[in-house]
């Protein structure tokens, strides 16, 4: 008995040691803010503000991660999107469709859930978003966009050494269209939703990777 005590001891003490150095060396644990509504609808559907997400410490930008990097217009907070562009590259977002260099992102397909439900707190209502999935290579994501009253047409070029950064919320947006263009070196990438803000009892909602 006091054999297989020892066993589980030294399994807990190593397990625990290897999940101390990734927080320390790795992984930061961060819980998405509730109180900013914008950035709330903004995030969605992919994540929720009370979300509970590990966040890597080191992180190299690849196209389709989703980074949280400091807000450039509020000290001390974050905003989240997606980087869509890189330096160079001509971003058009018509109908709330996003076209890099003058071609479209490959072929949309429905999401499970084809119709999402977001509150859009600038105009107080709720409105109901077409949901679609994006491919770029080997990672997809969810993307919400209005079937009508879609925001205006946008166009830039990206600045040398930023990116432009894209809401998963095509429609209600925190973005670059907002904030503008970012240096990313100040970003980190979300990497893994460890529970969802209802707790870890949401089985939808517990141990998702985050691209």
């Amino acid at each position: 008995m006091r054999t297989w005590l020892k066993l589980v001891a030294w399994v807990v003490g190593i397990l625990g040691g290897a999940a101390l150095l990734l927080y320390i060396f790795v992984f930061d644990v961060w819980t998405i803010p509730s109180d900013d509504p914008m950035e709330a609808a903004s995030i969605e559907p992919t994540l929720s503000a009370g979300d509970v997400v590990l966040v890597s410490r080191h992180t190299t930008v690849t196209r389709g991660n989703l980074l949280r990097c400091p807000d450039p217009q509020a000290p001390g907070r974050f905003v989240i999107a997606r980087a869509i562009a890189p330096n160079g590259e001509h971003v058009e977002i018509l109908n709330e469709v996003v076209t890099l260099d003058g071609k479209r992102v490959p072929s949309p397909r429905a999401c499970d859930t084809p119709i999402v439900t977001i509150h859009d707190p600038q105009n107080d209502v709720d409105v109901n978003l077409h949901c679609s999935i994006e491919d770029y290579g080997e990672r997809d994501f969810w993307a919400l966009r209005a079937g009508d009253h879609t925001e205006p047409p946008f166009k830039a070029q990206v600045d040398q050494g930023r990116w432009f950064l894209v809401s998963d919320d095509r429609h209600v947006h925190v973005d670059s269209r907002d904030f503008g263009q970012i240096d990313v070196s100040t970003c980190l990438h979300i990497v893994y939703r460890v529970e969802g803000r209802a707790g870890i009892g949401d089985e939808k909602k517990r141990l998702n990777i985050i691209w």
